[in-house]
């Protein structure tokens, strides 16, 4: 019974491992929770290689001081190494091209009037003789020369022509009246301001502080006064200055040639100054001319001369004037300070009267007369003529005032002359107090009575007895040579 007792146990536990309990109900399947990935670490960009330098072109437009457009174009392409492209001119360079576009003149009255609409006016007889004109040689000799300048400086793009003095012309133009046959020639341009000249007889300070002033002009007669010019003393400073450095060791041979050319030219200068008087550009009215245009070969009886009258016509006004002085031969447009000044009072050495091309100037060919001191007077009257044989005008005509010329002396009383039979009037002495009034005739009165030491009065007053009459110095002087003129500021 002990056995069975205690194997039955053990079978028991048998039977419980190798019998599974029966399954119970259905569980319901629980959600799955997702797992977060395990996150890369984070690794910089990769630095893309550089792309290789492609050579380009560009294009810049600008302007340079003498007004002209300057477009640059800037190309690159491969080279070899910076040794070798360094040492290889080819490598690094600028090409140049400079365009200009040459204008043509012309005879339209319509062009004309775009610039100054009162010419036809001021000259009523413009329209027929433009219709008979014929353009100028000098026209194209003038834009000849400048386009050689132009090429001559080439390799200096500083010192080339402004744009303002390459078209300084609008036309030039020979006019020729059909029935007078007086000729002329007109220029359509611009108007800057020349100061030059000098005459220590007429305005002993002149200002040559200007860059471009010369005491010389064109224009000169023989100096008639004793007054020193005032430009011989620093030509004779800068002579003694070369003489010295020239006295000197060590210098070149290029140097001293140098030397001996400006020591030759400023004696001849000397020389000028001291046997000729000049125009005054800041008193005188008168025109530049450039040389180019004197030269008969070309221009026949056109040709001007320095002395030739001429007429500068601004708007409505007339301003008589000479040909006083030549100019480079690839410029025009150029006046004495006085016509700038008469037309724009601002103007001076370094600013232009007019910077358009709106000034004529009528030049009237072999009119020239003897070189000889300005005479205003004489000038305006000769250009009125020569206005009235090329048509006449109806514009202002400027007389001009010297203020160089001394004033005339006070006129002095002429005695009446006396009546027969009438006593001759008395005539006061000369003293520095006015002159007393005349006297009253006389009317007879009794004498006071007086002491005896005192004379008793006449009765009947006499007139003064008259002193010898004493002439003053500056009337006595009228009647010789006229005193020295002030020197006095241009107007």
């Amino acid at each position: 019974m002990l056995c069975r007792a205690i194997v039955a146990p053990g079978l028991a536990l048998l039977l419980l491992t190798g019998c599974p309990n029966p399954p119970g109900p259905p569980q319901p399947p629980q959600p799955l929770t997702p797992v977060p990935a395990t996150p890369e670490p984070t690794l910089p960009p990769a630095t893309p290689p550089p792309p290789p330098y492609v050579p380009n072109r560009r294009l810049d437009v600008g302007k340079i001081f003498n007004g002209m457009q300057l477009r640059v174009t800037l190309e690159t392409e491969h080279g070899t190494t910076a040794t070798r492209d360094r040492n290889e001119p080819s490598s690094y360079t600028a090409e140049v091209t400079v365009k200009v576009k040459v204008p043509k003149p012309h005879r339209d009255l319509e062009e004309i009037k775009l610039l100054n609409d009162e010419l036809p006016n001021v000259l009523p007889a413009l329209p027929a003789l433009l219709e008979s004109s014929k353009v100028s040689p000098s026209f194209d000799e003038l834009y000849r020369l400048k386009c050689a300048s132009l090429q001559s400086s080439l390799r200096r793009l500083d010192a080339m022509l402004s744009r303002h003095n390459f078209f300084d012309c609008e036309t030039l133009l020979e006019l020729q009246h059909p029935k007078t046959k007086r000729r002329a020639l007109l220029i359509q341009a611009d108007m800057d301001t020349d100061t030059d000249g000098s005459d220590s007889d007429r305005m002993p300070d002149i200002d040559g502080a200007s860059v471009t002033f010369q005491p010389f002009t064109s224009y000169r007669w023989a100096k008639r006064g004793n007054k020193p010019n005032s430009f011989i003393t620093p030509r004779e400073t800068k002579i003694k200055q070369y003489e010295n450095e020239l006295s000197m060791g060590g210098v070149s041979v290029s140097r001293k040639e140098d030397l001996r050319e400006g020591i030759a030219r400023l004696r001849t200068e000397i020389s000028d100054l001291k046997k000729y008087s000049f125009l005054i550009g800041g008193n005188d009215p008168y025109v530049v001319l450039p040389s180019s245009m004197f030269n008969r070969g070309r221009n026949g009886a056109y040709t001007p001369s320095v002395g030739d009258y001429c007429v500068v016509i601004y708007k409505r006004a007339l301003l008589p004037a000479i040909v006083g002085d030549v100019g480079p031969a690839n410029l025009i447009g150029e006046a004495s300070l006085r016509i700038c000044q008469q037309i724009d009072s601002r103007a001076d050495a370094d600013n232009r009267a007019v910077n358009d091309l709106k000034v004529t100037y009528l030049v009237f060919p072999g009119t020239a007369e003897k070189f000889d001191v300005p005479d205003f007077d004489k000038w305006g009257a000769r250009c009125e003529k020569l206005l009235e044989e090329i048509g006449g005008h109806k514009g202002d005509l400027v007389k001009w005032v010297d203020p160089t010329k001394p004033k005339p002396p006070p006129a002095t009383p002429v005695p009446a002359t006396p009546v027969p039979g009438t006593p001759a009037p008395s005539t006061p002495a000369a003293t520095s107090s006015p002159a007393p009034a005349s006297p009253k005739p006389a009317t007879p009165t009794p004498a006071p009575a007086t002491p005896a030491s005192t004379t008793p009065a006449p009765a009947s007053p006499k007139p003064p007895t008259p002193k010898p009459t004493v002439t003053p110095a500056s009337t006595a002087a009228s009647s010789a040579t006229p005193p020295a003129a002030t020197p006095k500021k241009a107007p």
